[in-house]
């Protein structure tokens, strides 16, 4: 019981674009508020997670890289917002390639369940095509910022590169998170 507590809090971080829309347009809080807030409950569930996965799970180890990256985005997202704008520039990146990364770590999440049901390949497959949707964007991303930090010295995401990422972050991020949701109901 307190697994599928562990894996429905864990979920909270994927909907980090939709709480970002509904939330800070109309209540104008930092997105870095708030991913710092929704990192620290899917932290909180991760840690849930491993301390009652290593009683029963022979992989419970193989959820350590999420817990991780949780753990990362929390400390650079409250740094952030203490620090303030200065370091915007630094911290986003970050975040970025760690958020980016959550996909992948999920499927080492679910690998870590030691009993694999029929839908449990569902679980899979979609972790490992949001995986792969997250590395091509997060690849694209870098380029992008390699090419434009080369060329004018600086370096935005705002161009059609980007379109990919703001797709992981709305669509891709959510079906993670309701996959999660769903492998903690069944």
């Amino acid at each position: 019981m307190k697994i599928r507590i562990a894996i429905s809090l864990m979920s909270v971080i994927f909907m980090l674009a939709i709480a970002v829309i509904l939330i800070n347009f109309r209540y104008g809080y930092d997105a870095y508020v708030l991913a710092g807030l929704m990192s620290i409950i899917s932290l909180f569930g991760s840690m849930l997670f491993l301390l009652e996965a290593r009683k029963v799970l022979p992989r419970w180890y193989l959820a350590i890289p999420f817990c991780i990256s949780l753990l990362l985005i929390a400390i650079l997202c409250f740094w952030e917002v203490s620090v303030g704008a200065s370091l915007i520039q630094i911290v986003t990146p970050i975040v970025i390639v760690l958020l980016a990364l959550l996909s992948p770590f999920s499927v080492l999440v679910f690998l870590s369940l030691h009993k694999r049901p029929y839908s449990m390949t569902a679980y899979l497959a979609v972790s490992s095509i949001a995986s792969i949707i997250s590395i091509f964007s997060l690849f694209l991303a870098v380029l992008e910022i390699l090419i434009e930090g080369a060329l004018y010295g600086t370096s935005t995401m705002y161009s059609s590169l980007a379109i990919l990422y703001v797709i992981y972050w709305l669509v891709v991020m959510p079906i993670m998170g309701l996959a999660f949701l769903l492998r903690a109901i069944t």
